[in-house]
């Protein structure tokens, strides 16, 4: 009996030792050589609240003092540098670069490193793989379905190369690579339009075949933030468009339409956060105010969305137009809006580094030669910064822009500009003569809406 009850108890020490062996938290640290930012983030993808903050020495080396725990995907970055990571409970790693060579020189080492060096050189396998971006999709529609074919093998090949990759990352990473295949389908067709300028291109009836069948709620692949995400996005965002044209309703409502409709609401909600700032860009925002409230089940959408509609309340037709003073002008002298008053105001707000402002200057001076001579003044209102003077300077006079063109005070932290609640650009307003708003979001000078609006207007 006392020999057994030995046996046991030798039994019993070893596996207490093997269980305070087992670890459930990872070890990481690293060396970031010639950092130019003190400070890295960890984050762990899809949620769970692991976000550690590192601190980087002045030799360039870091290690995470803080517990990090759960198998995963971790995005290690100080925004301007990132590394795709993959940890395992028990692990233990360690992290090379160099920081202007970041991407090319990032490197993993420890328990289990493959899965993380190929997340980190994924990208520039495909952009080797597929060549340019622009190029790719400029394709006709059967090169580019032959070349995406190819391009799938060799992403499936390279993931195969990494010969100690985790099953459970193996098994994930190609159902990434397969909607990631997915979402270079559907966004072809708008893709191609963009870069060979063929707004009336249309894929074949059978080009989007491959889409058949998808699953777009799967909430589980959807909290990953991955291509699933953004194709679904992307699909009804679609859905939303062709709502829209069928019924001609506006198209910012037709998007809180289909997207209420949508029976995960996680999904649903994550998607109707998205689009907040759309209430700032309809004529019809008190519907959309209501429509948004009557889809959404999230509180804090609804606190966003609410004040978002109370603040844009002062931004309908008929209010006094927020104002902006001492703008600086072209001729280094200052203009405000009331020096514009008895006339009507067509203001463009632009940046010199915006690509689809740029995109409406021919329309804009096509507008301002037509409406030469009436009581109507065109106001270009730059929201580069201070130190961009000169460039938007040289700018306005390289591409002869006309009207009056100013530079804001702040750039986007102008008060106008936040008065405005505008987040994105080009955006144009349309005040009249006694400085009231007629439209918080006219047309774009290249919108045949706009002439129609000026002679509503008899301008």
């Amino acid at each position: 009996m006392k020999k057994i009850f030995y046996v046991l108890s030798i039994v019993l020490t070893i596996l207490s030792c093997k269980k305070e062996a087992t670890k459930d938290y990872i070890l990481f640290s690293g060396t970031i050589l010639d950092a130019t930012k003190k400070e890295f983030r960890l984050v762990k993808r899809g949620g769970g609240g692991n976000r550690i903050n590192l601190k980087i020495a002045d030799d360039g080396s870091f290690i995470s003092d803080t517990i990090i725990s759960g198998t995963g995907r971790y995005l290690f970055t100080d925004s301007r540098n990132s590394a795709e990571l993959y940890f395992t409970d028990g692990g233990e790693y360690d992290l090379t670069a160099v920081s202007e060579k970041f991407r090319n020189t990032a490197k993993l080492t420890g328990t289990d490193p493959d899965a993380s060096n190929y997340l980190m050189s994924k990208i520039g396998n495909i952009i080797r793989a597929r060549g340019g971006y622009a190029e790719f999709n400029s394709l006709n529609e059967s090169e580019f379905v032959e070349k995406q074919k190819t391009l799938n093998k060799n992403f499936v090949s390279y993931l195969d190369s990494f010969s100690n990759i985790p099953k459970e990352f193996e098994e994930l990473e190609r159902e990434e690579l397969h909607y990631y295949n997915m979402l270079t389908l559907l966004n072809y067709e708008s893709l191609h339009r963009r870069y060979t300028k063929q707004p009336d291109f249309k894929v074949s009836d059978d080009f989007l075949k491959k889409l058949e069948g998808i699953d777009y709620v799967k909430e589980d692949v959807y909290k990953r933030r991955g291509s699933y995400t953004k194709l679904v996005a992307a699909h009804f965002k679609a859905q939303a468009k062709e709502f829209s044209n069928n019924n001609n309703i506006d198209k910012y409502l037709a998007k809180l339409k289909v997207f209420g409709e949508i029976p995960n609401d996680f999904i649903k909600n994550s998607l109707l956060a998205a689009v907040h700032k759309d209430i700032v860009y309809t004529d019809r925002s008190e519907e959309y105010y209501n429509t948004f409230l009557s889809v959404s089940t999230s509180e804090t959408n609804n606190e966003i969305i609410t004040k978002k509609y109370n603040s844009i309340k002062k931004l309908v037709k008929g209010q006094p137009s927020p104002i902006f003073t001492d703008y600086v002008n072209h001729s280094r002298g200052t203009s405000s809006l009331i020096d514009f008053k008895g006339k009507y105001v067509y203001i463009d707000v632009w940046a010199t580094w915006c690509g689809p402002c740029l995109a409406e200057v021919p329309s804009l001076k096509k507008v301002e030669k037509k409406y030469h001579g009436k009581n109507i003044e065109f106001v270009s209102i730059s929201i580069d910064t201070e130190s961009k003077f000169d460039a938007w300077r040289k700018m306005v006079t390289d591409k002869n822009l006309g009207g009056v063109q100013l530079l804001a005070d702040k750039a986007w932290g102008s008060d106008f500009i936040g008065a405005y609640e505008i987040s994105g650009i080009p955006r144009f307003i349309l005040i009249d003569p006694k400085g009231n708003i007629i439209s918080a979001n006219a047309p774009r000078p290249s919108d045949s809406k706009l002439i129609k609006l000026f002679n509503e207007l008899k301008i």
